[in-house]
């Protein structure tokens, strides 16, 4: 049996977990750290937290079972059109305002912290419903997040039905397949709707971020939570920086940006626009 996580070892694998993906644990989260640590070590047969930690630190596949850990540790709560009314906001309120003024046709949309997909197709269909009909405009949506497992579910696009219930009826008929045999408890992605979007890993901690023109809407929904204010100043910046002209940043109903970046203006249900 794996003895209680000490004080001591706590703080090694916060600071760790801190310095690799910026996710900061409280104290408060020493139980949860536990139980996720003492699960991946059981897995490896490891029966104390130095052993674990030395592993991680100096074995040759120290780095992929880092990303391991990350996958355990990270909370992937979402839903399809979760925060509704702030979708709702984007559909009729943003991205017309982005249509009317953009000269290049071209839109870019990022969701940051996608976990398994909900929310970048969520975005895919207003923007189809939106936009799809118009052959001239060249529309690509990046679904990123930290956790390869779920990156793995987003990239195969299937979901159980009881997953899909927050989806409107006539998204549900026009983007999904309903799945046969042993798939019959699945909506299925379709190729259409898929066409937009590009699932990667991307750890906030990573130098630089991979655009290569400036973006129209982020998307960075519960996901500042589980940084410090420190590195959550940072991030905002990072966005600000990779904005376009009067850009938007969608963030969770629960966040704010209050005392962090006074560069951006809420226009409604937690979203921002770039200011200046």
């Amino acid at each position: 049996m794996i003895s209680p996580l000490s004080k001591t070892e706590f703080e090694l694998f916060r600071q760790l977990i801190k310095k690799y993906s910026g996710i900061s644990f409280s104290d408060r989260h020493l139980a949860t750290l536990q139980r996720k640590l003492s699960s991946r070590m059981n897995q490896l047969g490891l029966d104390s937290y130095r052993a674990y930690h030395r592993y991680l630190l100096n074995n040759k596949d120290g780095r992929l079972e880092l990303r391991q850990l990350i996958n355990k540790i990270t909370i992937d709560q979402t839903a399809f059109f979760r925060h509704k009314r702030q979708f709702e906001h984007v559909a009729n309120i943003v991205l017309p305002q982005i249509a009317a003024h953009k000269i290049t046709k071209k839109l870019r949309i990022w969701s940051a912290g996608c976990a398994t997909g909900e929310e970048a197709y969520s975005i895919a269909m207003i923007v189809d419903d939106a936009l799809g009909s118009q052959d001239d405009w060249d529309i690509k949506i990046l679904g990123t997040d930290i956790d390869t497992d779920a990156l793995k579910v987003a990239y195969n696009g299937s979901y159980p039905k009881r997953d899909t219930e927050g989806i409107p009826t006539e998204y549900l008929k026009g983007y999904f397949m309903a799945g046969e045999g042993k798939d019959k408890e699945l909506y299925i992605v379709n190729e259409l709707l898929k066409r937009n979007i590009i699932f990667r890993r991307l750890n906030f901690m990573s130098a630089e971020f991979p655009f290569k023109s400036p973006v129209d809407i982020i998307f960075c929904r519960n996901v500042m939570i589980y940084f410090d204010s420190q590195f959550k100043k940072k991030l905002i910046a990072s966005f600000y920086r990779l904005l376009d002209t009067d850009g938007f940043l969608c963030i969770g109903a629960s966040e704010s940006l209050i005392g962090v970046d006074n560069r951006f203006a809420l226009v409604g249900h937690s979203t921002y626009q770039k200011q200046g």
